[in-house]
Protein backbone atom coordinates (compact mmCIF):
# COMPACT_ATOMS: atom_id res chain seq x y z
CA UNK A 1 0.00 0.00 0.00
CA UNK A 2 2.75 2.41 0.52
CA UNK A 3 4.65 1.44 -2.00
CA UNK A 4 1.50 2.51 -4.32
CA UNK A 5 0.59 5.91 -2.54
CA UNK A 6 4.52 6.92 -3.60
CA UNK A 7 3.41 6.17 -6.79
CA UNK A 8 1.03 7.81 -6.91
CA UNK A 9 2.26 10.89 -5.30
CA UNK A 10 5.14 10.53 -7.95
CA UNK A 11 2.07 10.46 -10.54
CA UNK A 12 1.08 14.00 -9.28
CA UNK A 13 4.89 14.94 -9.72
CA UNK A 14 4.67 13.74 -13.37
CA UNK A 15 1.26 14.97 -13.83
CA UNK A 16 2.10 19.09 -12.16
CA UNK A 17 2.55 20.72 -16.29
CA UNK A 18 -1.17 19.03 -17.18
CA UNK A 19 -2.60 20.36 -13.61
CA UNK A 20 -1.03 23.78 -13.90
CA UNK A 21 -1.66 24.92 -18.01
CA UNK A 22 -5.55 24.60 -17.50
CA UNK A 23 -5.54 26.65 -14.49
CA UNK A 24 -2.86 29.42 -15.88
CA UNK A 25 -5.26 29.25 -19.23
CA UNK A 26 -8.97 29.73 -17.02
CA UNK A 27 -7.15 32.44 -15.83
CA UNK A 28 -5.70 34.18 -18.61
CA UNK A 29 -9.33 33.91 -20.60
CA UNK A 30 -11.25 35.45 -17.23
CA UNK A 31 -8.80 38.12 -17.20
CA UNK A 32 -8.82 39.21 -20.79
CA UNK A 33 -12.65 38.40 -20.34
CA UNK A 34 -12.92 41.04 -17.94
CA UNK A 35 -11.71 43.59 -19.37
CA UNK A 36 -13.92 43.47 -22.12
CA UNK A 37 -16.62 42.38 -20.27
CA UNK A 38 -15.93 45.51 -17.82
CA UNK A 39 -15.61 47.77 -20.85
CA UNK A 40 -18.95 46.96 -21.95
CA UNK A 41 -20.93 46.68 -18.44
CA UNK A 42 -21.13 43.15 -18.78
CA UNK A 43 -18.17 42.31 -16.14
CA UNK A 44 -20.45 39.68 -13.98
CA UNK A 45 -22.06 38.25 -17.00
CA UNK A 46 -18.82 37.76 -19.04
CA UNK A 47 -16.93 36.08 -16.02
CA UNK A 48 -19.81 33.75 -15.20
CA UNK A 49 -19.85 32.72 -19.02
CA UNK A 50 -16.15 31.80 -18.94
CA UNK A 51 -16.02 29.88 -15.59
CA UNK A 52 -19.36 27.96 -16.42
CA UNK A 53 -18.00 26.86 -19.42
CA UNK A 54 -14.40 26.30 -18.05
CA UNK A 55 -16.48 24.04 -15.34
CA UNK A 56 -18.45 22.30 -18.14
CA UNK A 57 -15.69 21.04 -20.18
CA UNK A 58 -13.99 19.10 -17.24
CA UNK A 59 -15.84 16.22 -18.67
CA UNK A 60 -13.00 15.31 -20.44
CA UNK A 61 -10.40 16.66 -18.17
CA UNK A 62 -9.56 13.12 -17.43
CA UNK A 63 -8.99 11.96 -20.86
CA UNK A 64 -6.65 15.26 -21.46
CA UNK A 65 -4.87 14.54 -18.12
CA UNK A 66 -4.27 10.59 -19.83
CA UNK A 67 -3.14 11.81 -22.82
CA UNK A 68 -0.62 13.40 -20.95
CA UNK A 69 0.08 11.11 -19.02
CA UNK A 70 0.22 8.07 -21.00
CA UNK A 71 2.31 10.29 -24.15
CA UNK A 72 4.91 10.87 -21.24
CA UNK A 73 5.18 7.19 -20.47
CA UNK A 74 4.87 6.17 -24.26
CA UNK A 75 8.52 7.50 -24.98
CA UNK A 76 9.87 5.32 -21.58
CA UNK A 77 7.61 2.73 -21.77
CA UNK A 78 10.09 0.19 -20.72
CA UNK A 79 10.73 2.27 -17.25
CA UNK A 80 7.52 2.37 -16.53
CA UNK A 81 6.58 -1.14 -17.09
CA UNK A 82 9.78 -2.58 -15.05
CA UNK A 83 7.63 -1.51 -11.94
CA UNK A 84 6.86 -4.34 -10.20
CA UNK A 85 3.44 -3.07 -9.29
CA UNK A 86 0.58 -5.09 -11.65
CA UNK A 87 -0.73 -2.78 -14.06
CA UNK A 88 -4.01 -2.15 -12.43
CA UNK A 89 -2.28 -0.41 -9.80
CA UNK A 90 -0.28 1.68 -12.19
CA UNK A 91 -3.53 3.14 -14.13
CA UNK A 92 -5.26 3.58 -10.96
CA UNK A 93 -2.49 5.50 -9.48
CA UNK A 94 -3.03 7.83 -12.82
CA UNK A 95 -6.29 8.07 -12.47
CA UNK A 96 -6.56 9.02 -8.39
CA UNK A 97 -3.80 11.68 -9.61
CA UNK A 98 -6.35 12.67 -12.23
CA UNK A 99 -9.30 12.94 -10.64
CA UNK A 100 -7.41 14.97 -7.60
CA UNK A 101 -6.02 17.20 -10.03
CA UNK A 102 -9.54 17.57 -11.71
CA UNK A 103 -11.30 18.11 -7.99
CA UNK A 104 -8.81 21.15 -7.33
CA UNK A 105 -9.67 22.72 -11.01
CA UNK A 106 -13.12 22.45 -10.39
CA UNK A 107 -12.93 24.12 -7.13
CA UNK A 108 -11.08 26.87 -8.50
CA UNK A 109 -13.65 27.16 -12.01
CA UNK A 110 -16.71 26.31 -9.89
CA UNK A 111 -15.91 28.87 -6.92
CA UNK A 112 -15.46 31.59 -9.63
CA UNK A 113 -18.75 30.64 -11.68
CA UNK A 114 -20.44 30.99 -8.06
CA UNK A 115 -19.17 34.28 -7.15
CA UNK A 116 -19.75 36.03 -10.81
CA UNK A 117 -23.28 34.80 -10.46
CA UNK A 118 -23.77 36.51 -7.67
CA UNK A 119 -22.54 39.36 -8.05
CA UNK A 120 -24.51 39.50 -11.23
CA UNK A 121 -27.69 39.24 -9.14
CA UNK A 122 -29.56 37.97 -12.21
CA UNK A 123 -31.39 35.13 -10.13
CA UNK A 124 -34.64 36.15 -9.74
CA UNK A 125 -37.09 34.91 -7.24
CA UNK A 126 -38.33 31.92 -9.33
CA UNK A 127 -35.06 30.33 -9.43
CA UNK A 128 -33.80 30.44 -5.80
CA UNK A 129 -30.49 29.42 -4.76
CA UNK A 130 -31.63 26.50 -2.86
CA UNK A 131 -32.20 25.20 -6.46
CA UNK A 132 -28.80 26.40 -8.23
CA UNK A 133 -27.12 24.68 -5.38
CA UNK A 134 -28.75 21.46 -5.93
CA UNK A 135 -28.69 21.42 -9.41
CA UNK A 136 -24.74 22.23 -9.16
CA UNK A 137 -24.38 19.68 -6.72
CA UNK A 138 -25.92 17.04 -9.05
CA UNK A 139 -23.88 18.22 -11.83
CA UNK A 140 -20.88 18.25 -10.31
CA UNK A 141 -21.52 14.64 -9.63
CA UNK A 142 -23.13 13.61 -12.71
CA UNK A 143 -20.05 15.23 -14.26
CA UNK A 144 -17.27 13.36 -12.44
CA UNK A 145 -19.06 9.70 -13.66
CA UNK A 146 -19.06 11.06 -17.10
CA UNK A 147 -15.21 12.19 -16.77
CA UNK A 148 -14.46 8.64 -15.32
CA UNK A 149 -16.36 6.62 -18.26
CA UNK A 150 -14.28 8.56 -20.90
CA UNK A 151 -11.16 8.23 -19.18
CA UNK A 152 -11.84 4.61 -18.59
CA UNK A 153 -12.96 4.28 -22.53
CA UNK A 154 -9.98 6.42 -23.74
CA UNK A 155 -7.62 3.82 -21.75
CA UNK A 156 -8.87 1.16 -23.45
CA UNK A 157 -8.07 2.00 -26.83
CA UNK A 158 -5.12 3.61 -25.63
CA UNK A 159 -4.38 0.23 -24.89
CA UNK A 160 -5.62 -1.27 -28.10
CA UNK A 161 -3.81 1.57 -30.04
CA UNK A 162 -0.11 0.41 -28.17
CA UNK A 163 -0.91 -3.34 -28.99
CA UNK A 164 -1.16 -2.36 -32.88
CA UNK A 165 2.22 -0.32 -32.64
CA UNK A 166 4.11 -3.52 -32.05
CA UNK A 167 3.35 -4.56 -35.64
CA UNK A 168 2.23 -1.47 -37.12
CA UNK A 169 3.39 2.26 -37.56
CA UNK A 170 2.03 5.12 -35.43
CA UNK A 171 -0.40 6.49 -38.27
CA UNK A 172 -1.73 3.17 -39.13
CA UNK A 173 -2.43 2.12 -35.44
CA UNK A 174 -3.64 5.51 -34.96
CA UNK A 175 -6.29 5.28 -38.08
CA UNK A 176 -7.04 1.01 -36.90
CA UNK A 177 -7.90 2.11 -33.68
CA UNK A 178 -10.17 5.08 -34.79
CA UNK A 179 -12.10 2.82 -37.17
CA UNK A 180 -12.40 0.55 -33.97
CA UNK A 181 -13.39 2.88 -31.97
CA UNK A 182 -16.42 3.95 -34.60
CA UNK A 183 -17.44 0.16 -34.87
CA UNK A 184 -17.11 -0.19 -31.00
CA UNK A 185 -18.49 2.83 -29.48
CA UNK A 186 -20.53 4.39 -32.30
CA UNK A 187 -22.44 1.07 -33.42
CA UNK A 188 -22.68 -1.52 -30.81
CA UNK A 189 -23.27 0.76 -28.56
CA UNK A 190 -25.47 2.69 -29.74
CA UNK A 191 -27.37 -0.39 -31.26
CA UNK A 192 -26.98 -2.01 -27.34
CA UNK A 193 -28.28 1.24 -25.86
CA UNK A 194 -31.61 1.67 -28.20
CA UNK A 195 -32.31 -2.11 -27.67
CA UNK A 196 -35.44 -3.32 -25.39
CA UNK A 197 -32.94 -5.29 -23.29
CA UNK A 198 -30.69 -2.43 -22.12
CA UNK A 199 -34.31 -0.61 -20.81
CA UNK A 200 -34.80 -3.84 -19.10
CA UNK A 201 -31.34 -3.74 -17.68
CA UNK A 202 -31.27 -0.32 -16.79
CA UNK A 203 -34.80 1.13 -15.90
CA UNK A 204 -35.11 0.20 -12.05
CA UNK A 205 -34.83 2.07 -9.08
CA UNK A 206 -36.16 5.38 -10.29
CA UNK A 207 -35.56 7.93 -7.69
CA UNK A 208 -37.44 10.92 -8.05
CA UNK A 209 -35.44 14.34 -7.29
CA UNK A 210 -38.25 16.32 -7.24
CA UNK A 211 -38.55 19.72 -8.29
CA UNK A 212 -35.57 20.93 -10.22
CA UNK A 213 -34.23 23.09 -12.52
CA UNK A 214 -34.82 22.00 -16.16
CA UNK A 215 -34.27 24.72 -18.22
CA UNK A 216 -33.40 28.68 -18.48
CA UNK A 217 -33.23 31.34 -21.30
CA UNK A 218 -31.48 34.47 -20.95
CA UNK A 219 -31.99 37.92 -22.31
CA UNK A 220 -29.61 40.77 -22.30
CA UNK A 221 -30.75 44.30 -22.47
CA UNK A 222 -28.00 47.15 -22.63
CA UNK A 223 -29.59 49.47 -19.83
CA UNK A 224 -30.63 46.83 -17.52
CA UNK A 225 -27.91 43.73 -18.10
CA UNK A 226 -28.84 40.23 -18.42
CA UNK A 227 -32.41 38.43 -17.00
CA UNK A 228 -32.44 34.71 -16.46
CA UNK A 229 -36.04 32.74 -16.18
CA UNK A 230 -36.28 29.25 -15.70
CA UNK A 231 -38.72 26.46 -15.66
CA UNK A 232 -38.65 23.09 -13.28
CA UNK A 233 -39.85 19.92 -13.86
CA UNK A 234 -40.17 16.78 -12.20
CA UNK A 235 -35.93 15.15 -12.52
CA UNK A 236 -36.19 11.14 -12.52
CA UNK A 237 -32.70 9.32 -12.28
CA UNK A 238 -32.54 5.10 -12.41
CA UNK A 239 -29.86 3.30 -10.53
CA UNK A 240 -30.41 0.65 -13.31
CA UNK A 241 -28.36 3.01 -15.31
CA UNK A 242 -26.03 3.71 -13.37
CA UNK A 243 -25.00 0.26 -12.52
CA UNK A 244 -24.84 -0.79 -16.30
CA UNK A 245 -22.28 2.24 -16.63
CA UNK A 246 -20.15 1.13 -13.39
CA UNK A 247 -20.17 -2.46 -14.85
CA UNK A 248 -19.24 -1.76 -18.36
CA UNK A 249 -16.52 1.29 -16.87
CA UNK A 250 -15.11 -1.99 -14.38
CA UNK A 251 -14.65 -4.11 -17.49
CA UNK A 252 -12.93 -1.80 -19.82
CA UNK A 253 -10.48 -0.93 -16.81
CA UNK A 254 -9.70 -4.60 -16.20
CA UNK A 255 -9.46 -4.90 -20.27
CA UNK A 256 -6.93 -2.30 -20.77
CA UNK A 257 -4.96 -3.52 -17.62
CA UNK A 258 -5.37 -6.97 -19.14
CA UNK A 259 -3.75 -6.00 -22.49
CA UNK A 260 -0.88 -3.94 -20.56
CA UNK A 261 -0.01 -6.86 -18.72
CA UNK A 262 -0.38 -9.76 -21.44
CA UNK A 263 0.11 -8.23 -24.53
CA UNK A 264 2.04 -4.68 -24.30
CA UNK A 265 4.22 -5.69 -21.35
CA UNK A 266 5.40 -8.91 -23.09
Amino acid sequence: MIAWLNLTKKELRLGLPAFIMPIVAFFIIVAISAYFGNRYGFLGETITAVAFAATAIQVFYLVYYFIHSLSTEKKKMHLWLHNPMPAYKLILAKLVAAITTMAVTFIITGTTFLLALNSTKIIPIEIPWTDVIELGFLGSIHLLLLAINFAVLFLFFWMIFLLFTRTLGNFASFALTFLLFIVLNGFLYGWVTSSALYDTLTMWGSINLGDILSSASVNFNLEMGADITGETSELIIYLGTYLFDAILAVILFFASCWILDRKVEV
